[in-house]
């Protein structure tokens, strides 16, 4: 049918704007215009950008419209004449300075506080035993319930794969504190109270990391359940373990012998949420805010816990070696405790650590390539941080006093990021969502544009909410810093492309945001039950290639006899707000 797909909610100002229209037949579409809602006066008229169809998604032929030079606040709808004299119209949005941060922020931030694990959850929480053989109880209460179907409360999970480990709590609890940083260097200065409450999650977060710490001063990674959720919460609530070797999985889960648990799989390596809760501990201990632990407590755990993984990360990686999570993960904590520190030496372990990262380039050409994520020639890609290592290089750059090491990591990211662009626009790809470098199960390289099914992860993989909003996060870093202007000017409409698909510029027309746009999606299990309600302001983890052909395309939103649980789709993560909300804070705003 004849759409034209907006951002539901709009656009800023001063950012990059597009629209895309799928014909219904063979029509020809000759112009569009933004119209003046008020007035019905045309303010910009252009013409379309042949796409064509995409991939193998079957969902339509397309064009593109672009119209950056509307900067007046407002509220506008677009037309699409064709060459038959029709015109198609498009549904309202808006223009406004720091339209996206104002509406959509102050949701996000509440989504966190209503996940947070209170009630008769933090009650047992305080004295929280071990699933299998070890013994005695902790109180690791506090945290985020981790998605709608799930009230377990993880740092990280898919320790088994090695690779693909995504950083969930002690990641939240860290950005909360970056992005009040962002926000206080923005040029619009009225984020007061959006500050405050910012601030408070942050800090509700590193509270949690220190009850989450063990006493071997790694932490303990995960709380979760040991039997299905309607059990009473004093028998299924347990602090959790890894399997190495699991010989069941199911979702996200993965099960195995509990004889061969041992106390160092309750516990975190770097890449399992270590790395993240020590940027969390350090970033607190330089914080003033009211909080249960003092600045001196929170310094010296984060020291305390970085110089012990870094001795002994190796027995807590599934496989027993380093990799790149491990090493990108590091480096945020060294950043961190140097910047609370002042402490040359941190400074100088991060470079070498950012040296680590960097000696994992592998060149494509003379302008780009891509990170091995381990000593073969393997590429990094991962379903939910794509871009951090991205990120935190950036990170380090702006503390780098070495001006030769500066312009190599500025370098590097600047290579890593126009391979990203260059992959993403290698095809149709009129939505400008973001491609990637992957390795599938037959062990070949290829690009393409959703997360494979065939990989260690399997039968986990979901929709990439987190993964492009953390590009959108990486591109907006770099743009703030590389001095060639067309790389810039690429990473802004990369980053603003990724943005506006999680708020309905889709195929499927559907805002992901809970509570705002249109066409939000429901989550469903065992066909029709409705015992897990999305939370307005959280973000689903929303489209993925095809069930059966990861050239298609797939966003399920009624029950069918082959899916009775949309969970793929359908269910809200944490690491999707994350990202979102770092990406928009990034912004010059």
């Amino acid at each position: 049918m004849t759409q034209i797909f907006t951002n539901h909610i709009g656009y800023d100002s001063g950012d990059t704007k597009q629209a895309v229209y799928r014909r219904k037949d063979k029509e020809t579409p000759v112009s569009f215009s933004v119209v003046c809602d008020k007035t019905d006066t045309p303010v910009f008229t252009g013409t379309l950008a042949e796409c064509g169809e995409v991939d193998r998604w079957e969902t339509g032929y397309y064009y593109t419209m672009r119209f950056d030079d509307v900067q007046e606040e407002g509220t506008y709808y677009l037309t699409v004449t064709d060459d038959a004299g029709k015109t198609a119209r498009s549904y309202p949005f808006q223009i406004a300075k720091n339209l996206l941060e104002v509406s959509t922020l102050s949701a996000v931030g509440y989504y966190f506080k209503a996940q947070r694990s209170t009630g008769e959850y933090e009650a047992i929480d305080k004295r929280l035993r071990f699933v299998g053989n070890r013994t005695g109880t902790h109180d690791v209460h506090g945290g985020w319930y981790d998605a709608t179907g799930d009230y377990g409360v993880h740092l990280s999970h898919l320790c088994h794969t090695n690779y693909f480990n995504p950083q969930q709590a002690a990641f939240s609890a860290y950005a909360f504190f970056k992005m009040n940083d962002l926000l206080e260097k923005a040029e619009y200065p009225y984020y007061t109270m959006l500050k405050r409450r910012i601030l408070e999650e942050g800090m509700y977060g590193a509270d949690f990391m220190m009850r989450m710490r063990a006493p071997s001063k790694s932490f303990f990674r995960s709380k979760s359940r040991t039997m299905d959720a309607y059990g009473p919460v004093s028998k299924m609530r347990v602090i959790s373990c890894s399997f190495r070797n699991p010989t069941k999985r199911k979702g996200g889960g993965a099960w195995g012998d509990y004889n061969e648990v041992t106390d160092y799989d309750y516990e975190t390596s770097f890449r399992s949420g270590g790395g993240y809760a020590i940027a969390a501990l350090a970033y607190a201990a330089r914080t003033a805010f009211p909080s249960d632990y003092t600045k001196e407590e929170y310094l010296n755990a984060a020291i305390e816990s970085y110089e012990y993984l870094e001795a002994n990360n190796e027995k807590y990686a599934n496989d027993g070696k380093w990799n790149l999570l491990d090493e990108y993960c590091a480096l945020e904590a060294l950043i961190e405790i140097y910047k609370t520190t002042r402490e040359f030496d941190y400074l100088r372990r991060a470079g070498q650590m950012a040296d680590r990262i960097m000696d994992r380039y592998v060149a494509i050409d003379d302008t780009m390539g891509y990170l091995r994520v381990n000593d073969t020639d393997r590429p990094f890609f991962h379903a939910a941080d794509a871009g951090m290592p991205v990120v935190n290089l950036l990170d380090y750059y702006r503390i780098c006093r070495d001006s030769e090491k500066k312009a190599k990591v500025l370098d590097i990211c600047e290579r890593l990021m126009r391979h990203e662009v260059a992959v993403t626009n290698e095809v149709a790809n009129p939505f400008g969502y973001a491609r990637q470098l992957v390795i599938g199960g037959d062990g070949v390289k290829k690009t393409q544009f959703f997360y494979p099914h065939d990989v260690e992860t399997a039968p986990w993989w979901q929709g990439e909410n987190a993964r492009i909003a953390s590009l959108a996060s990486a591109a907006r870093s770099l743009a703030q810093e590389t001095a060639d202007e067309a790389l810039a000017a690429a990473l802004k409409k990369y980053a603003d492309d990724q943005i506006n698909w999680v708020l309905g510029l889709n195929p499927f027309d559907s805002c992901m945001l809970e509570g705002e746009g249109r066409n939000n999606i429901d989550y469903f299990f065992e066909y029709d039950r409705r015992d897990f309600i999305q939370c307005p302001g959280g973000i689903v983890n929303g489209i993925t290639g095809g069930l059966h052909d990861e050239h298609g395309i797939e966003f399920v939103f009624k029950p069918t006899d082959e899916v009775i649980d949309n969970w793929r789709w359908a269910e809200q993560w944490i690491p999707h707000a994350t990202w979102y909300m770092y990406a928009l804070c990034l912004k010059k705003i």
